[in-house]
């Protein structure tokens, strides 16, 4: 049955969202100790589908170390000078500049997107956001975007065994690029999202999103609750609390095992939670081949077992079944927008699965993962 792929939410169930946390728990850094949390080389830290770094921050440009500072909220890359793949930092200088820097490294060039503030202005809490895909790179303030450069097309640069690392960059000059201030729910999404979708989830604690997304809520540990990477810790890093309070949410949950195609298994990623009146939410399929051309189904529910079509797996019930088509990009995404009203009624849930051409496919299909995706208040 084809249907348009917004049809179906005009049945959705709505959960409660859960209460406002305790008093949050950050990690604080100074400019001068040296001390940082590393995260070990693995792909998904370097996604060559596209990318949304993002964390809450202060940052006190009155009590940094005298002479050339880079204080660093993330890096990727810390091999030596010119190693980093991506980094997010204040470009402080030798004369306390005031100036956000948000870099991407592909292979053949750098883009770098850059926001000057005011004295004190990073004093209370902030987020801040950096994305990257094909189009190019852009920074975000407190959900607004702030600056943008045109990309050119190329993934992120990934060279070998290069370490993450949140709350300093390079070792040059130890501690000249550790952080000067506190951090909090660092996030990693392995495609660019867009304003709306920053702004839906930055005032919620995120754990357990599926797609390969990494959160580390920085709780009084560096583990991420979401991708199950753990971060170690250099020097005296110190968690306290602090004054920011989170929402939580009930977000889509991962059912079934896709089929691979030639870049491994295809992952399923919200943007957001599916909440009334949400019309910015979606549903994003990375790892698919570049421009390939995606199925997309929506169903009311899961099968107990996989179906085989065209050699995929197929989990999605295929009663009541909306099918719609969609493209991938360049890096291989594929996003399906699915708005969410706000007089959706009570007692429904849907489930969704993409399934791309593909020539490494059995018979060039390939299939996703499903997501099961209640829809909150």
């Amino acid at each position: 049955m084809n249907r348009p792929l917004s049809a179906l939410v005009t049945t959705l169930l709505v959960a409660g969202l859960a209460p406002l946390g305790a008093q949050d728990l950050g990690a604080r850094f100074s400019n001068l100790v040296d001390a940082y949390i590393e995260l070990p080389y693995a792909p998904a830290l370097v996604p060559q589908t596209g990318i949304t770094f993002e964390a809450w921050i202060t940052y006190d440009e009155t009590t940094i170390g005298a002479g050339w500072r880079y204080p660093t909220l993330m890096r990727q890359g810390n091999s030596g000078g010119g190693s980093e793949n991506m980094f997010l930092r204040v470009n402080a200088n030798n004369n306390n500049t005031r100036q956000l820097a948000w870099k991407v490294v592909t292979a053949s060039n750098s883009v770098t997107c850059t926001w000057n503030f005011a004295a004190g202005q990073l004093l209370t809490w902030t987020h801040v956001a950096g994305t990257y895909d094909q189009s190019g790179a852009k920074l975000f303030v407190n959900g607004v975007q702030v600056a943008s450069v045109p990309g050119n097309g190329q993934p992120i640069r990934d060279t070998n065994n290069q370490t993450l690392r949140i709350g300093k960059g390079d070792d040059i000059g130890t501690p000249m690029e550790v952080w000067n201030g506190q951090i909090d729910e660092v996030r990693l999404w392995p495609f660019a999202r867009t304003q709306t979708e920053i702004q839906a989830t930055r005032t919620l604690k995120l754990g357990g999103v599926p797609g390969g997304v990494a959160t580390w809520n920085l709780d009084g540990h560096p583990v991420d609750t979401s991708g199950g990477m753990v971060g170690n810790e250099f020097g005296a890093v110190t968690y306290q609390p602090n004054t920011l309070t989170f929402g939580s949410t009930v977000l889509p949950l991962p059912f079934g095992q896709g089929t691979p195609g030639c870049l491994g298994d295809l992952r399923l990623a919200p943007t957001s939670a599916a909440s009334l009146g949400n019309s910015g939410f979606a549903i994003v399929c990375t790892r698919a081949p570049a421009n390939a051309t995606v199925a997309w189904g929506i169903s009311a529910g899961v099968l107990p077992s996989p179906l085989t079509i065209n050699g995929a797996a197929v989990w999605i019930d295929l009663v009541d079944l909306i099918l719609g088509i969609g493209g991938a990009d360049a890096f291989g995404v594929s996003r399906v927008s699915i708005p969410v009203p706000s007089t959706a009624p009570l007692g429904f849930q849907f489930a969704i699965q993409a399934a791309p051409l593909d020539p490494c496919g059995p018979v060039g299909f390939t299939s996703s993962d499903a997501l099961i995706v209640p829809v909150v208040p």
